[in-house]
């Protein structure tokens, strides 16, 4: 197998790690002791639960969670689901955060709305952003959770749905609010989320601050082979300890692999992303073929909203294709249509006979509204 079809094999994720697999169900030999067995078992189960209650009674009385820090609580909550003013959240331009947290919107009780079937209409949508002005009433009452299962927690099964708005705004037109997914959104939108630089969220807890990426490339990426000797696209060894990932990692397969979002600036990731082709293009036999499946490989996990999108309409692209020795190369390109999609325009650049879109243009376009 050629050296190109087997690092993208890896960016497909054929080395992800396996120890998230469910535990397998107790074989059923238990089930098969005789009465007596059983018997046995459950009078000795009963002895121990009468000594435990004896030696609880001379232990001090601790609290429920009390060994947990108000962060991690505050976190453990918010997973669950819980109710807060509006006035209480912090608004970006793709949507809201309660103490420092992401959190999707929804339950909302407007005292201000006189009408009841309204009332009841907000209430039953699940929002990301602000979209109406209802949402702006400080006063009012909401639920907020930082995972989508908190819905079902809070009222019965779909009693909340995602409001349309919200959702075109977030994914695009023709977004499935079946598959959408909160952190999917949150990793698109990092920069709005996290404006104070590199960090790492889940559900569950709370932000850690991270260092910027490696000034220096001593190894390959355990994960793609990627091993440029150019800076800024593996992430800081103390960083990868302490996410237990393993040392060298590029910052694009690290994204992958956490369970959460990675954060680092936008330009940051498609630098990294860039570099990374270039050295997995040096050492490949033959260039590869163009296709949706190797873009979404090689390019920052906020770019896959937008990627899915114009799947549904153009051929697969090029990636950052050079159309002038003096300028930027496209970040998507079609030389065939002489288009291409860049980060941003910078100043006075127009490839000759090109038409070029921003991420923005592209987004705005499609229907994606937050940015």
């Amino acid at each position: 197998m050629a050296l190109w079809k087997k690092a993208f094999a890896r960016l497909r994720g054929g080395d992800v790690s396996s120890s998230g697999q469910p535990v397998e169900a107790a074989g059923s030999d238990v089930l098969e002791q005789d009465d007596v067995e059983i018997e046995e078992s459950l009078k000795a189960a009963t002895q121990m639960a009468a000594d435990a209650e004896l030696e609880a009674d001379n232990l001090p009385f601790v609290a429920p969670d009390a060994q947990l820090s108000s962060s991690e609580l505050l976190s453990g909550e918010l997973q669950q689901g819980m109710q807060v003013s509006l006035g209480d959240l912090q608004s970006s331009a793709a949507g809201w955060c309660y103490r420092g947290h992401p959190v999707m919107v929804f339950g909302v009780e407007n005292t201000t709305i006189d009408d009841p079937s309204r009332r009841r209409q907000l209430a039953s949508l699940v929002h990301l952003f602000p979209c109406s002005n209802a949402l702006k009433d400080e006063g009012s009452t909401a639920w907020v959770a930082t995972e989508r299962g908190a819905l079902e927690k809070v009222g019965d099964p779909g009693q909340f749905r995602f409001c349309p708005g919200c959702l075109q705004a977030a994914a695009g037109r023709g977004a499935d609010a079946a598959t959408f997914q909160f952190i999917d959104h949150v990793r698109s939108h990092g920069d709005s989320y996290f404006p104070g630089g590199p960090c790492y969220w889940r559900p569950g807890m709370s932000p850690v601050e991270l260092m910027p990426p490696a000034a220096d490339a001593e190894q390959a990426c355990p994960q793609c082979r990627c091993h440029s000797r150019e800076s800024g696209w593996q992430l800081n060894a103390e960083d990868a300890e302490r996410l237990s990932l393993p040392e060298g990692i590029c910052l694009l397969c690290a994204e992958r692999q956490v369970d959460g979002c990675l954060h680092y600036e936008a330009d940051d990731l498609l630098s990294a992303a860039q570099i990374r082709y270039r050295d997995l293009m040096a050492q490949a036999s033959r260039p590869p073929v163009a296709s949706w499946k190797l873009a979404a490989a090689i390019l920052p996990q906020g770019w896959q909203p937008l990627l899915r999108s114009l799947e549904r309409m153009l051929p697969p692209p090029e990636l950052f294709f050079r159309f002038s020795e003096s300028e930027p190369p496209a970040v998507l390109a079609w030389p065939a249509l002489r288009r291409g999609v860049v980060e941003r325009r910078a100043e006075g650049q127009a490839g000759k006979d090109w038409s070029l879109w921003t991420r923005a243009q592209i987004e705005s376009e499609l229907g994606f509204a937050l940015r």
